[in-house]
């Protein structure tokens, strides 16, 4: 003798594997809240894992492979074994997100938010010194830049067709006009310069 229960369950799966909303619906009701716990146990010490994303991506799989299950049985079997393995994947890859910012952070100590401080300042200062650059006279910007980049006034003068002096003037002339644009740290910096 076939018990209701077992009449259910066939119907559920014919209308479920042929696509029915609310076979899906149904199914989705029946497994959706003990897959979501099963999963946040599994996340226990991982709490910037989403349980939730996890077990609707495992759904969608589910309602992907619905031509493919024979039983209810199957179904349950397939939602808590792929749960179960996208948990352990988002476990792994959670770990190795945790390994490499620890290894990030444990090269940091006080003294160096110190100097990253000073190197972000000293970038800002930079910035200053290269926009007030730009705004000079062409002759003079050109000089300046390639002074900057750590030639000599004869190599910026051969590579101009200039003489030393033109370079040396013009190089003079710019110091003047930067000196009434800078800040005090780019008049510092730009005298570390010349």
């Amino acid at each position: 003798m076939i018990t209701p229960n077992v009449i259910d369950e066939r119907a559920l799966l014919k209308s479920f594997v042929s696509g029915e909303e609310h076979a899906f619906d149904k199914i989705f009701r029946l497994y959706h809240p003990s897959l979501i716990f099963f999963a946040k146990r599994l996340f226990v010490n991982f709490d910037q894992i989403d349980a939730q994303q996890i077990v609707l991506d495992i759904f969608v799989k589910l309602h992907e492979k619905r031509e493919t299950f024979e039983s209810l049985n199957s179904i349950k079997a397939f939602l808590y074994i792929s749960t179960k393995n996208s948990c352990f994947n988002a476990i792994e890859k959670e770990k190795v997100r945790l390994k490499r910012f620890d290894g990030y952070t444990s090269n940091f100590n006080e003294s160096d938010d110190n100097n990253i401080l000073s190197q972000i300042v000293l970038s800002e200062v930079y910035r200053e010194l290269y926009q007030a650059i730009e705004l000079l006279p062409e002759q003079c910007r050109i000089i300046m830049t390639q002074l900057m980049e750590g030639k000599t006034a004869k190599e910026v003068a051969e590579e101009l067709s200039l003489t030393v002096s033109t370079v040396n003037s013009q190089k003079a002339r710019a110091i003047s006009i930067l000196r009434n644009r800078l800040s005090g740290a780019g008049i510092a910096l730009l005298l570390l310069y010349f």
